[in-house]
């Protein structure tokens, strides 16, 4: 697998801080011509806004140089559909990205735009906006960055591909976001519980599956509905919430049966939400039970790989199995309280830690499956 430089936000899964992570993908690069000098990946995390019961989509565009040789006096611009009423993005989100002092950008008539001085080879820059969605919203086609920029030989100009998206689940969605999370994936969570307004949809991390994220970031569903999973971030590091739901049709036989495998499992479900692992002295795991279910539980800290970024924080991770339906349920949840940066991650925070575990458990005691028996297929 080709490895790249590629910017990373930690537990939210946006891939767009400049601390730099290494991210494998299967995928070949691509951009609108064999001779391009950029290459896109757009991404776009429906958020749910609890107090007004709505999405707005985070667009996130992630544009690498893919030049030999690097490029000065860029200028970017993207436009958006007038019905997407763009903005910038959030504060807590734009803080997190680090820009040089000569970075500017703006929103202008649906069109954003962003200059930089300098892009290095393998460098990327970011274009981070919020679409806003009303209902009666379909499909549109997000119409190719532009991009201008100087070379040692002189100016030049390229774009990136269209691209579409279909906005109708999120834009038409009644409700709050449990009946969301129940209607597509019958697996329901109260996100209320915890208090905050705010939470989005967050891809799978790219080095754990293999490949990038593009598109829009959703629930994943496949055998019917009976495997897929999802992704819900609240926060930024410092006060950050992560919760991942995985479920997977399998016959009974194949189900974890021990404390190895409840292990194996969970720890490589953790990868899922960054460049994460178990601290193996301060992770325990034993069986329990949660609601019906019989389960394993895992309940320590995770620790970052990455050294002065995230730093560690608390988790808990639990595996059971249904014989109702034959599946197997994995939740795994994780808190960031430190905050991020070699002046933050390696500073303890009990007691943010501990309120941000509190949310998490108030809303994993809201799990319900809807997922029908075998025998009703």
């Amino acid at each position: 697998m080709r490895r790249k430089k590629l910017v990373f936000i930690g537990l939210a899964g946006l891939s767009m801080l400049l601390a730099v992570s290494s991210l494998r993908s299967q995928q070949e690069e691509t951009g609108a011509n064999p001779n391009a000098r950029f290459v896109s990946y757009p991404t776009f995390r429906p958020r749910f806004h609890n107090q007004s019961e709505t999405f707005s989509l985070v667009a996130n565009f992630y544009l690498v140089n893919a030049a030999a040789q690097s490029l000065t006096n860029l200028t970017f611009r993207q436009p958006f559909p007038v019905e997407m009423k763009p903005s910038l993005a959030p504060a807590e989100l734009q803080a997190q990205l680090s820009y040089p002092p000569e970075f500017t950008q703006k929103i202008d008539n649906g069109m954003y735009s962003m200059s930089l001085p300098k892009l290095v080879r393998r460098q990327a820059a970011v274009i981070l906006t919020e679409l806003f969605l009303e209902r009666r919203m379909s499909t549109y086609t997000i119409a190719p960055t532009q991009i201008e920029f100087t070379l040692p030989e002189g100016p030049g100009k390229e774009e990136t591909l269209p691209v579409p998206v279909d906005v109708s689940v999120y834009a038409n969605h009644v409700g709050n976001l449990e009946r969301f999370l129940r209607k597509q994936a019958r697996i329901g969570l109260d996100i209320t519980v915890s208090g905050r307004d705010e939470w989005e949809f967050a891809p799978p991390d790219a080095v754990a599956t293999g490949r990038n994220p593009s598109g829009i970031i959703g629930i994943d569903t496949r055998d019917e509905g009976y495997s897929g999973n999802y992704r819900l971030h609240n926060g930024a590091p410092g006060n950050a919430l992560d919760i991942l739901v995985i479920w997977k049709s399998i016959p009974k036989a194949e189900r974890i049966q021990d404390e190895k495998g409840a292990r194996s499992a969970l720890s490589e479900y953790l990868k899922w939400t960054g460049p994460f692992r178990f601290d193996p002295d301060d992770s325990k795991i034993s069986q329990g039970k949660f609601k019906k279910y019989d389960a394993w539980i895992l309940e320590g800290r995770w620790v970052d790989s990455i050294p002065k970024h995230l730093g560690a924080g608390p988790a808990k991770a639990l595996t059971f199995f249904s014989p109702r339906e034959d599946v197997e349920y994995s939740i795994v949840l994780t808190a960031q309280g430190r905050g991020a940066g070699a002046e933050k991650c390696d500073t303890p925070a009990p007691e943010k830690e501990q309120e941000l575990l509190g949310a998490l458990q108030k809303i994993l005691d809201t799990f319900r499956s809807d997922i029908v028996p075998v025998s009703t297929r």
